[in-house]
């Protein structure tokens, strides 16, 4: 397989439903989806084999974002739906034709700035409810995919 590189962007980032979304796209400066593991030991039994320790995956949004502080704007969206779960699409770069979906959990962003006459921004980071799904770009007004709950756990054999 040849050596292949994509840029981040141009690229979307929206929360919410279709039609009532915010779009964040052009707040944005960086984003990414992140994984996180969690493995429980492994436990030695008498015969001397290992049955091997559970796995749990978990994913988040993390970005940061030049912020909005007009009225309907990111800001605004965060501090009104904080602790509400909404459905996203990230796509990282449009020419690509991929995307992630799902549902997060929004966290109300921080307001103000590290320096004056500097541009506002902060880091932010939304845990993703169950795992997200990687695919193709949703058409518009589609429904977005779901894993079921046998996809999301795999099992393992120790």
């Amino acid at each position: 397989m040849p050596a292949t590189s994509t840029k981040l962007g141009p690229g979307v980032l929206t929360i919410g439903a279709t039609g009532t979304d915010l779009d964040m796209s052009c707040q944005v400066s960086a984003a990414k989806v992140e994984w996180d593991k969690d493995k429980e030991d492994d436990t030695p039994v008498l015969c001397g084999e290992t049955v091997g320790g559970g796995i749990t995956y978990s994913a988040k949004l993390t970005m940061s974002v030049l912020l909005d502080l007009s009225d309907q704007g990111m800001v605004d969206y965060t501090w009104l739906h904080k602790g509400e779960q909404h459905p996203f699409v990230f796509e990282p770069n449009t020419d690509a034709g991929k995307a992630v979906t799902g549902t997060l959990t929004v966290d109300p962003l921080d307001v103000g700035g590290d320096e004056v006459k500097k541009n506002m921004s902060v880091d932010a980071e939304w845990d993703i409810v169950g795992e997200p799904a990687w695919g193709t770009t949703p058409v518009a007004g589609a429904t977005m995919p779901t894993r079921s709950p046998a996809a999301q756990t795999p099992e393992l054999v120790g």
